[in-house]
């Protein structure tokens, strides 16, 4: 059932800017916007929009990490339109095959920027300041606030279109100032792509509340730059990818960072041995791990982490990632999507205010099935993440569905060895693929980052595994590869075997 008309999430933007107008609401390089300025800044966009494209209702954005890009994401949302943020890093033809699955006719970019024959239109204008017009243009839509892409199994990039019910249910729960006190002195520090959904956590939640998101140099990108700008910043709010940490551990005794209050982490495995030894880096935040699919709205569990708890709590060596958030249900399933009897793990499923209603193409619909649940009908997608409950009803994650391999008849779980292997080699970042040699049977290769002895490693990794799960062969490299996303490529990984 399609959704009624809902107002735009950004408007919490503006009411932030009536109570806030004073205040610095971006920093990027040596460039600062109050929030006056920065409304000043959509409110010229949406002129530009008005005046050229209005009757397009979905929109590109190029992401050039400054003011234009977050005013234009701004601007098409309070005009009750779509945008979908493009990277011009990536490859032309993966750019074009975005354009073409949502139809969009024009870009906004502030930089130069091609992408085939679409038309690129500047969002780098001079800033109006006219509040009246913009609060007479702000409009509800059922229409999906923005459309992101995920990798598709099929090579195809996947759409995924996000509603502004489920973005304002996302940034209800984190408004709560019972659960979270962000306020006018904290600084957010905004690290990812905006083609990657945390980064909308990042970007407004500083801008809902008040406070200030910084800008990480883009051009100029080392995971090295983080700890400088928490240092020069005084960050007291980080989000990042859990991989970060593998970087940064070899530099935590020289790091200590008393102003961050909160430190949350998502889209990967959080490991309790590094995360233990973060937090010694960070004496008065709070670490919170949070979970999430783009199809349930950016993330969907929490799991505030405790040193000792969570050790005991820990599987495989990972951090829990906790329970759901308010107004989302879920269910485990087994292969035939029946839900799995009590303390059996099984694939995760959720259903609720933050999950989307469809995919862009109809293709992918499997995703979704129907279920009886609690008396009623319900629609719940599948994550292809496998996970268990524990006693105190925290969500413990185990792997992919899809990627818990069969070696010589052995069911084998990559997740496991590599904590193990992560371990032995004192937290470095470590992967396990399935590889088919010439004999023709898959056997495990494990990749692990630096340099080392493969004999000693795999003597050692004998003391911790069993037989089938020994990797048939060790590759060290220099550095891991990895997505825009921040997470390991495993496709790319199948380069070096």
């Amino acid at each position: 059932m399609p959704h009624l008309q809902q107002q735009p999430f950004t408007s919490r933007f503006i009411s932030a800017v009536l109570q806030f107008p004073t205040r610095s609401a971006m920093s990027a390089g040596s460039d600062v916007y109050s929030y006056a300025e920065m409304l000043s800044y959509v409110t010229g966009i949406m002129e530009v929009i008005g005046d050229q494209i209005p009757g397009e209702d979905c929109v590109a954005v190029a992401d050039h990490n400054d003011v234009y890009t977050y005013a234009s994401f701004i601007a098409l949302n309070l005009l009750g339109k779509t945008y979908v943020p493009v990277n011009p890093s990536n490859p032309e033809k993966y750019n074009q095959q975005i354009i073409q699955q949502t139809e969009i006719r024009t870009i906004l970019s502030s930089a130069a920027f091609q992408c085939g024959e679409t038309r690129v239109l500047s969002n780098r204008i001079e800033p109006v300041s006219n509040d009246q017009k913009l609060r007479d243009a702000v409009s509800a839509s059922s229409r999906p606030a923005y459309i992101l892409f995920t990798s598709g199994s099929t090579g195809k990039p996947k759409g995924v279109p996000v509603g502004n019910h489920q973005l304002n249910a996302f940034f209800d729960f984190f408004s709560e100032k019972a659960r979270f006190d962000f306020g006018p002195d904290d600084r957010f520090l905004q690290v990812y792509e905006t083609t990657f959904d945390v980064s909308v956590f990042s970007a407004f939640m500083p801008l809902f509340s008040g406070a200030c998101m910084y800008l990480l140099p883009k051009k100029n990108f080392v995971y090295l730059e983080i700890p400088q700008m928490l240092a020069d910043k005084e960050i007291t709010v980080l989000s990042m990818v859990p991989s970060v940490l593998h970087y940064l551990h070899p530099y935590f005794s020289r790091m200590k960072f008393e102003k961050l209050r909160y430190s949350f982490f998502s889209g990967d495995r959080l490991f309790q041995r590094l995360t233990e030894a973060w937090s010694t880096c960070i004496p008065n935040a709070e670490i919170i791990n949070c979970y999430g699919p783009t199809e349930t709205t950016i993330v969907c569990t929490y799991y505030p982490w405790r040193k000792n708890k969570s050790a005991e709590e820990s599987l495989n060596g990972v951090v829990p990632i906790g329970k759901a958030f308010s107004g989302m249900d879920y269910i485990l399933v087994d292969n035939e999507l029946n839900e799995v009897s009590p303390g059996a793990s099984g694939e995760l499923c959720f259903s609720g205010t933050q999950v989307i209603d469809r995919y862009l193409q109809e293709e992918f619909k499997e995703n979704f099935f129907d279920i009886a649940f609690h008396g009623r009908r319900r629609k719940f997608y599948r994550t292809g993440d496998r996970v268990q409950v524990n006693r105190d009803g925290n969500l413990l994650f185990i792997g992919r569905v899809d990627s818990q391999l069969k070696i010589n008849g052995y069911r084998v779980e990559p997740a496991e060895i590599e904590s193990v292997l992560s371990k032995l080699s004192g937290n470095k970042q470590a992967a396990v693929i399935a590889w088919q040699g010439k004999e023709g049977f898959s056997s495990l290769c494990a990749f692990l980052e630096g340099e080392g002895d493969e004999h000693e490693v795999l003597g050692e990794m004998k003391k911790h595994l069993p037989l089938q799960s020994i990797p048939r062969k060790i590759v060290f490299l220099e550095k891991m590869p990895m997505n825009g996303n921040g997470k390991i490529d495993r496709q790319e990984l199948l380069r070096f075997v």
